[in-house]
């Protein structure tokens, strides 16, 4: 089966997709981690949040969400890959499509240590100093776009038009 690529805000989400990407996300971060964390937290239901993800057969199996923060800056976020779906590139083309979204502003991610050189060969620029989040070491990122805010190309050089759904 093929995979496809989505994104949306709440309000074009419905309650059953919403269902499923935190569920993925609740299968990742507290179930397979064995973490007990506060799984989802608020943020899910901003309206401005951005959900981004990959499903097959009508199924997520990777997301992430972006956040915008007070200065314009956007947070990535919860980006995950289900454990059968992991090493087949569905997280890199979910962080290429979060920086088209991000239309040239910058943007911010606290990832796990082990997790920053794969940050590093997407563009990303480690900020340094360490945190533990969750029992887990952390470090901050940063995208910075090469050229001012101005609406993204696609490969085809016509502006950057995402699948938006409502399901």
């Amino acid at each position: 089966m093929d995979v496809s690529y989505f994104c949306g805000t709440l309000a074009e989400l419905s309650a059953e997709r919403l269902y499923r990407l935190l569920a993925l996300r609740s299968q990742v971060f507290v179930v397979a981690r064995q973490r007990a964390r506060h799984e989802p937290d608020g943020l899910d239901i901003e309206p401005s949040t951005l959900h981004v993800w990959a499903e097959r057969g009508g199924m997520p199996i990777a997301t992430l969400r972006l956040t915008a923060e007070a200065d314009g800056i956007l947070r990535l976020g919860r980006l995950c890959t289900a454990t059968a779906e992991r090493r087949n590139g569905h997280a890199g083309t979910l962080v290429e499509h979060a920086v088209m979204l991000a239309e040239g502003r910058p943007i911010l991610a606290d990832v796990f240590v082990r997790s920053a050189p794969w940050f590093e060969q997407r563009g990303f620029t480690v900020l340094g100093g360490r945190e533990v989040v969750d029992g887990e070491p952390h470090v901050r990122v940063r995208y910075e776009p090469v050229r001012p805010a101005q609406p993204a190309l696609g490969p085809d050089g016509q502006p950057y038009v995402p699948a938006w759904v409502a399901l």
